[in-house]
């Protein structure tokens, strides 16, 4: 069940398809979403199917250290590219080292960045994930799996047996502005299809989608989006939608929302909540049968299922910062383990746009937090140590994390 998502200009993520030869280049932020599991065990894993995409085309990927499973593998099959996140195994014990819980029989929305280290205090417990990744090709069809033990081979992972994670991902369709128009930014259509119809009915399970929106002109990336950013939408793009996938239906089996980006913006973000429909269906063709079909009913909508972000970019523009931070750790690890209980860490960011930043430490794992330079961990135990900083602009760019590694005498 995923609450939250982070995409690009594509398909789930990756970049917009390329329009007529005028239409100004597009490029992909990340896509992140968080995802709850609803499979009835522990889960130690989870799997994207990118179809249609080399392992090359995959740029980059949200892992350690705020995920709990680190950073995935990504690796080739036929037709496509597989991201693959998995805890370690331990032979000598035969468990598996990480784990997701079970999420709660009632969902709350996240707006998609909650469930990672930085994004709730609970989040080892809550019974969910944020994974993300970026692309620089459009998959053709993205599939979404949690992975459990599996019950006939110890130390192999399985696909759930609840099915695929299914939550449809927007792809962009960009065109320039009309010949003479004042505002000269492009015409986006973000289009929404819903997933194949099963292959035992003609008709697959409905559900309800709603859309928000926000524009800016600063750029979108993970920065922005696992924050609690002001480019997070909450303005209501389309209240009700009722999707329902397969052929035959008279339900919508897309969802397309069309708008001109505003002159001095360049950044698109649009947040997809899914819910479940829980109407009736007709009992001989499995159509759905909504009391009202942009209005519903308690009683016809049910958990939320997605909350799926995503996020488009357009070139340069005015006011656009798309650079992203570096920041340093000044501060020199002991070349010998010294006995103290404090320790004081300094780092400094630098960017060509930017002269403040917000940074964000984390020790031995916590959940990151804002810090200053100069910050000092107390109450150190004699051992291995580790901080994480990373650094955001005024734009929220983030940086790549820094780390520094040290160990105290006992």
């Amino acid at each position: 069940m995923v609450a939250g998502a982070v995409i690009t200009a594509g398909g789930l993520p990756g970049t917009s398809r390329a329009g007529a030869s005028t239409t100004p280049t597009q490029f992909g932020t990340l896509s992140n979403f968080d995802v709850f599991n609803d499979t009835g065990q522990e889960t130690h894993g989870f799997e994207v199917e990118l179809d249609g995409v080399a392992p090359a085309d995959v740029i980059s990927v949200f892992g350690a250290p705020y995920e709990r499973y680190g950073d995935p593998t990504v690796t080739a099959f036929s037709g496509g590219t597989m991201v693959t996140y998995a805890s370690p195994y331990d032979a000598a014990s035969q468990t598996w080292q990480v784990g997701t819980p079970l999420a709660p029989a009632v969902i709350t929305a996240t707006m998609g960045h909650q469930c990672w280290t930085g994004g709730s205090s609970t989040y080892l417990t809550d019974g969910c994930d944020h994974f993300g990744l970026g692309l620089s090709a459009t998959p053709t069809n993205i599939v979404y799996n949690w992975l459990t033990a599996d019950p006939n081979q110890a130390g192999q992972l399985v696909h759930a047996s609840t099915g695929s994670v299914a939550v449809p991902a927007p792809a962009f369709n960009v065109t320039p502005a009309p010949v003479g128009a004042v505002n000269q930014q492009p015409v986006v259509q973000a289009v929404v299809n819903a997933s194949d119809n099963p292959a035992d009915a003609q008709l697959g399970d409905a559900f309800w989608a709603k859309v928000y929106m926000s524009q800016s002109p600063s750029k979108a990336d993970l920065g922005h989006l696992v924050t609690d950013d002001p480019q997070v939408p909450t303005a209501v793009e389309t209240e009700w939608a009722i999707l329902q996938p397969g052929a035959g239906g008279s339900l919508a089996q897309q969802l397309s929302n069309e708008f001109q980006v505003n002159a001095n913006d360049n950044s698109v973000v649009q947040r997809y909540e899914y819910y479940q429909y829980t109407g009736a269906y007709d009992p001989e063709t499995h159509e759905a049968l909504p009391i009202n079909d942009s209005n519903p009913v308690a009683s016809d909508v049910g958990n939320l299922t997605g909350n799926q972000m995503v996020a488009l970019n357009l070139p340069g523009g005015p006011n656009a910062d798309t650079s992203a931070p570096t920041i340093t750790i000044k501060t020199k690890a002991p070349k010998k383990p010294k006995k103290t209980t404090t320790f004081k860490v300094t780092f400094k960011a630098t960017d060509p746009n930017s002269k403040h930043f917000t940074y964000y430490c984390a020790l031995d794992g916590a959940v990151p937090s804002p810090c200053v330079s100069g910050v000092t961990f107390t109450g150190l135990t004699p051992g291995a140590h580790d901080v994480v900083t990373y650094a955001a602009d005024q734009a929220n760019n983030a940086s790549a994390p820094a780390t520094l590694h040290w160990t105290i005498a006992g």
